[in-house]
Parts: structure tokens; sequence; C-alpha cells
């Protein structure tokens, strides 16, 4: 009884039931795992820093929001201490656009 075979449409549909779960377990994960970007920015000394994907290798698989300030960005899990980007203005190098958007103009620019 429990060593023999099943009939192939109830191992087909384990098999098909099982293959469903671990799909809905994948996606989930995958979007748990995506975070927000964190903008490339000039610092207080004016060096260009790179943007980057929340969370970061060394973050915690939590830490999905861009935080801190408009010179000094990190990820972290507080939506209280999320930064709202949109308001910094430090967040273009003259002559490079950030991956992902459509203007080339630097912040001194008259467009």
């Amino acid at each position: 009884m429990w060593g023999g075979r099943g009939s192939p449409t109830t191992s087909s549909g384990h098999r098909a039931s099982l293959l469903q779960l671990l799909l809905a377990a994948l996606l989930a994960a995958g979007a748990w795992a995506s975070g927000e970007y964190c903008h490339g920015w000039l610092d207080a000394q004016g060096v260009w820093r790179i943007g980057f994907q929340c969370p970061e290798r060394f973050d915690g698989g939590d830490a999905t929001i861009c935080c801190g300030s408009c010179a000094l960005r990190y990820c972290c899990s507080s939506a209280e201490a999320r930064l709202d980007q949109g308001g910094c203005d430090n967040d273009r190098q003259q002559g490079v656009g950030e991956p992902g958007r459509t203007d080339r103009e630097g912040p001194d620019s008259s467009a």
C-alpha cells in the first residue's frame, strides 16, 4: 500500500502541485529580495559615489529601503528612516546620466 506506485494521474497531480508550490515560493523570495535603488550622489568632498541596489551584499536581507541623507546613503529596514531621494539636488554628476535616466544634463545646466 505505502511502498507501491500510485496511479499515473495521482503521481503527476502531486508533481504539478509541488511544482506550483515551488514556483510560488521562488517568486515570493525574488519579490522580497529586491529593494529600492539608492541613486549615485556627489558627497560633501565632491567625490561621486556610485548608486547601488538594496540590500547590498553585507546588509541583512530586510534592508531593502534607501535611507540616510542626501550626502550619505545606505540600506536599512526602517520605513521611517527612508530617504526621499527626489528632494536631493546632489544626485547627478555633470555630464553623466544615472542608469535608467534619459536626461544627460548636469545640475547646473538650464534646459
